[in-house]
């Protein structure tokens, strides 16, 4: 089975809980211990790991830790991550990925340092341009996929074309459905509105080989009808955090008034129990970095164990399911016009400077 690599020290609560994540994981079946490698500084690592996998009363045999002394901090820009600090965790993590030590890479830790990392340590795949980060939300009907959530705050509008192809291809391969709608976020539904960006993309994604829904409204998002949701990162990023800000802030008051009018507790456990594993962000792990060579996945800052056990899953779905491969046999049959401005795109273009979403 092929590798993943888990960058250990990403996130609010690392190490300790990437390390109960992977314990987590081995215990559910979504990996097996011969395909873990973490990155870190690795006595660091080692101690936590151990420490905790002798609490838990499990093995760590299998389970290769890759050093990383470079120890990456909230005020680190992408850019000073990757010439200050070369020897970090999500640096050695794409570079194992790059050489084919594994196939998939996981990380909590600076969004924009990971997509820098991947864009730049690894290649676009053939026909796409720019990645795009995908994360899937549960929506009334069906899971659908916000792309993009935050590699790309500035796209052009043939970045957005790619990531209705990327999502499309995504999504089918994931979820089984031969056909998903497609839409692209705007303010109306009218063909007429929107800003240039959204009309000229919105015009392309007409003449691709998708099922292609239209415009989606901010109302329309959480109803499943579309399977993919296009936008550009900044308001797929907003998106994304006002999403979870709300459905935090309607549990706190929906089980707070069931508390308040005294309802039974093993009714609001029930309830409980039914709707968070459609709200929390843990559900799925990560998101996706659509676009480059090698499965990325890009967990919540503040994840915990069950995200990045689930992510560990996630990412070797995502390898079974063979996504990058659906995704080049899509691009081949897209012809893209040739940009506006006249300067293009490199295959592996260097990315924006990113903000630590």
């Amino acid at each position: 089975m092929t590798k993943i690599v888990l960058d250990a020290v990403g996130g609010d609560h690392a190490p300790d809980e990437a390390i109960a994540g992977v314990a987590r994981a081995l215990q559910h079946g979504h990996v097996e211990a011969h395909q873990i490698l973490l990155t870190g500084p690795e006595a660091q690592v080692r101690s936590a790991l151990e420490q905790k996998f002798a609490a838990l009363g499990q093995s760590t045999d299998g389970i290769e830790i890759v050093d990383a002394p470079d120890v990456l901090t909230c005020e680190d820009s992408p850019t000073d991550a990757m010439r200050k600090k070369p020897r970090n965790s999500i640096a050695i993590g794409i570079k194992l990925v790059k050489e084919g030590r594994a196939g998939a890479f996981v990380s909590a830790g600076s969004t924009g340092t990971v997509v820098a990392a991947a864009t730049l340590g690894l290649r676009c795949l053939e026909g796409i341009r720019r990645p795009g980060i995908g994360a899937i939300i549960h929506g009334e009907k069906n899971p659908f996929l916000v792309l993009d959530v935050g590699a790309n705050p500035q796209p052009k509008a043939h970045h957005l074309a790619q990531y209705a192809l990327m999502g499309s291809a995504y999504y089918s391969g994931t979820f089984g459905i031969d056909e998903p709608k497609v839409g692209i976020l705007n303010i109306g539904s009218e063909d007429q509105k929107g800003n240039p960006l959204v009309r000229e993309a919105r015009a392309m994604m007409k003449q691709l080989p998708i099922q292609f829904h239209g415009n989606v409204e901010g109302v329309e998002v959480f109803s499943g009808d579309c399977h993919v949701v296009v936008t550009d990162g900044f308001s797929g990023n907003v998106l994304l955090k006002v999403s979870e800000g709300v459905a935090e802030y309607l549990l706190r008051t929906t089980f707070g008034v069931m508390q308040k009018v005294g309802a039974d507790p093993k009714l609001i456990k029930q309830v409980h129990d039914a709707v968070m594993p459609r709200v929390d962000f843990s559900e799925y792990g990560g998101a996706l970095l659509l676009g480059v060579e090698g499965i990325v996945t890009i967990c919540h800052g503040r994840s915990q164990a069950p995200a990045f056990a689930n992510a560990l899953r996630f990412a070797n779905r995502a390898l079974d399911a063979k996504v990058n491969e659906h995704i080049v046999q899509a691009a081949r049959g897209m012809t893209l016009p040739p940009p506006a401005d006249g300067q293009g795109d490199s295959a592996a273009g260097a990315p924006r400077e990113q903000p630590n979403a």
